[in-house]
């Protein structure tokens, strides 16, 4: 998240309506950007597997026993993420942040596998917050490597 992306989820303060969800996506990107070497990508919420181009699921998605992140090797805009320094790491996450404010954590827990049109990352999810996105929803998926 930028700083204009930031600020603009601040509005005038005088009136103290800052929504909580708006405050903590500021404070993980703050918290990423401080302790991690991180990219983060714009994808879709798959509902089920395998991700078609753009989108991204759990073997078991959002539930705290998934164990593989299925992420799409296109983005929903069209780049091509690098798993190289994840699947390089001794410590690395995947943060999944939809724009409703739902997030899940998972430690990375192995390299990547390349399925083809997506890759299988190995996971053990620490935290969620909310429910599963809905099916085709806009997710940022946080690549991050823990310093």
């Amino acid at each position: 998240m930028t700083l204009d992306e930031m600020l603009a989820l601040l509005p005038d303060n005088s009136t103290g309506e800052i929504s909580p969800a708006d405050l903590r996506s500021i404070v993980t990107d703050l918290y990423h950007a401080a302790h991690s070497a991180s990219d983060a990508y714009a994808y879709r919420w798959s509902a089920t597997g395998p991700p078609g181009s753009g989108h991204v699921t759990m073997d078991q998605p959002w539930q705290i026993f998934a164990s593989k992140a299925l992420i799409s090797e296109t983005t929903d805009d069209g780049m091509t993420p690098s798993f190289g320094a994840i699947d390089s790491a001794n410590a690395a996450r995947v943060w999944f942040t939809a724009a409703t404010g739902e997030q899940l954590v998972a430690d990375v827990t192995g390299p990547s596998v390349d399925m083809g049109a997506y890759r299988q990352v190995p996971i053990a999810v620490q935290s969620i917050t909310g429910n599963q996105p809905a099916n085709n929803a806009a997710v940022t998926v946080s690549l991050v490597v823990v310093m």
